[in-house]
């Protein structure tokens, strides 16, 4: 072989050893203390994917029960609250962070239709302009007959009765000191579940809710409540950005910085002694980033010490 020949093969040999060692290799990822798992609804007759990050501190074995935060819209969701959840370090009382709801790899198809049934109320005929909407995107997302709204119910049931039985049994959560955060449709979820008899939470905290669902439902629920309790025990945190407020879509069909603002007006025109109310409008943020914000200051609302 000649020399240059030679020369040649060898370059490219060392351009190989090198492309191969600069390749990106995959690593295990510290992701904190967190757990992962499914479990299969009884009543539902679909599966969930939950995360539980652990309490800040947190020993097995120790001895303690701690708080817990249920987080609805599953790994779509679960990071960004937990982050927030140990970014606060000592500020607030350790507590798990839980979410349930489908998992990334299903696909923002099967996370948009599952949503939108289990955050929904029943009874809605979706003739408004915000039901219409909905419809069409149930028709868009091949929603099953009779699941495109209305699991409202079912879904507060399957939490409260199938899922947070497991977890207790396997985490030392104390299931006196529950609470729930939503977004969007499922800000109106944690809306809603605040009135219902079966709610197992003390604290709801709620981002940029879609009050329209059920064209005013949540309104009939607060008034239900009121003409039957003289007392509403929770702690509430409830925030939007006030950027939203002039959308035509979110506040324009969705309502929500006015049913949210309408809700709590409802609140406290109540009175009641128990209560533990704020709401909060951002500056400069939108439907989206407000999350981040909304989680920390409803952390630090309702949990800090």
């Amino acid at each position: 072989m000649k020399a240059a020949a030679v020369t040649a093969v060898f370059l490219l040999a060392l351009s190989a050893t090198r492309a191969d060692g600069q390749q990106l290799q995959t690593r295990p990822v510290p992701a904190g203390e967190v757990q992962s798992f499914t479990f299969q609804s009884p009543s539902m007759g679909v599966r969930f994917s939950l995360n539980v990050g652990m309490p800040a501190g947190y020993k097995a074995g120790d001895g303690k029960k701690y708080p817990a935060l249920i987080v609805t819209d599953g790994d779509f969701v679960f990071p960004m609250v937990n982050a927030a959840a140990g970014s606060l370090g000592g500020a607030i009382t350790p507590l798990f962070i839980i979410s349930v709801g489908t998992a990334l790899d299903e696909g923002e198809e099967e996370h948009t239709r599952r949503r939108i049934y289990e955050f929904s109320p029943p009874g809605w005929d979706r003739k408004d302009t915000f039901g219409q909407l909905v419809e069409q995107f149930c028709q868009r997302f091949k929603a099953d007959e009779g699941r495109c709204t209305g699991g409202a119910g079912k879904f507060l049931t399957a939490i409260a009765t199938e899922m947070i039985p497991q977890l207790a049994a396997k985490f030392p959560i104390d299931t006196a000191e529950l609470g729930l955060f939503g977004l969007s449709a499922g800000g109106f979820f944690t809306s809603w579940a605040i009135f219902q008899p079966n709610s197992p939470f003390k604290k709801y905290i709620i981002s940029s809710p879609a009050m329209a669902y059920g064209r005013g439902e949540i309104l009939r629920q607060e008034a239900g409540y009121a003409a039957n309790h003289k007392d509403l025990p929770v702690g509430i945190y409830l925030a939007a950005g006030t950027l939203e407020a002039s959308d035509p879509q979110l506040e324009g069909i969705g309502e929500i910085v006015s049913g949210m603002s309408h809700l709590a007006g409802m609140l406290g025109s109540r009175k009641y002694p128990g209560l533990k109310l704020m709401i909060e409008y951002h500056p400069g943020m939108g439907h989206s980033d407000v999350m981040g914000t909304s989680v920390v200051r409803g952390l630090r609302t309702l949990y800090g010490k």
